[in-house]
């Protein structure tokens, strides 16, 4: 059984700064916004870094003017004082700056979950599928949209509802998990967004031109098994985690009324 404690942060990362960092790392400008966060919470915590964050609220990609934020959540295997004793002790001064450390916030998360316990939540995830066979469009073993998998394997009949087709690949990831089940989803929104990678090798570098899906679902699940629910946390859903995909916020099950 898990004993790391698991840590939900909020992060303000200074946008200028962050994108500072990157070009003295030689990505591209503007590419993808998560692989610049997974950078620069590298280059600020080292392997410490979280696996899993998510974008909350900030500024326009685009914007660089001083003062400009995004705040992040992150989970973590460490309380926000001992990562910043860590950061201070080893990143580059640059890199240090990235955080606001004076608005830095963190909470543990529950030790202990109930089966058949509900939540509300949400996750921003990338719904993607494995081909088995290769075809016109793709290779055997190719990852590809999960809509576009669906629509390939019935070329001639009537095309599936994307939607439909995102939420069972939810349920499907959820599931697989052993640690939940989905009771409600819905899709809140829904892009194509190009992803950043790099090459493999001894000079890796920057390339553009993974077109994938971001879909944000939000719902209601029911805890199955409280340790398997609890490494699904801190694991997250689906491919590219570390890149703002796949962490799963916790929410009421009823939004109260504001």
């Amino acid at each position: 059984m898990t004993t790391e404690l698991l840590t939900l942060l909020r992060l303000d990362l200074d946008l200028p700064r962050l994108f500072a960092l990157c070009e003295r790392k030689r990505l591209p400008r503007n590419e993808d916004l998560g692989y610049a966060i997974h950078c620069g919470l590298a280059a600020v915590f080292g392997d410490a870094a979280p696996s899993l964050f998510a974008v909350t609220h900030g500024a326009p990609v685009e914007s660089r003017r001083p003062g400009r934020t995004l705040e992040v959540l992150a989970y973590a295997g460490q309380s926000l004082a001992e990562l910043r004793e860590q950061a201070g002790v080893y990143a580059d001064p640059e890199a240090f700056r990235i955080v606001d450390w004076e608005r830095a916030a963190d909470k543990p998360m529950p030790s202990a979950w109930r089966q058949e316990q509900r939540l509300g939540f949400q996750v921003r995830a990338c719904p993607t599928v494995r081909v088995s066979k290769a075809g016109p469009n793709v290779r055997a073993g190719a990852e590809v949209d999960a809509f576009l998998a669906a629509a390939w394997r019935e070329p001639e009949g009537p095309k599936p509802d994307r939607e439909d087709v995102y939420r069972q690949w939810l349920s499907a990831a959820v599931e697989r998990t052993e640690g939940a089940r989905v009771h409600e989803v819905v899709v809140d929104s829904f892009e194509l967004q190009t992803l950043l990678r790099r090459t493999q090798g001894a000079e890796r570098r920057a390339k553009a031109g993974l077109r994938k899906p971001a879909v944000t679902f939000r719902g209601v699940l029911e805890v199955v098994d409280p340790g398997a629910f609890e490494r699904m946390l801190r694991r997250g859903l689906g491919r590219h985690r570390a890149f703002g995909f796949g962490m799963v916020l916790l929410r009421p099950t009823r939004n109260p009324a504001c």
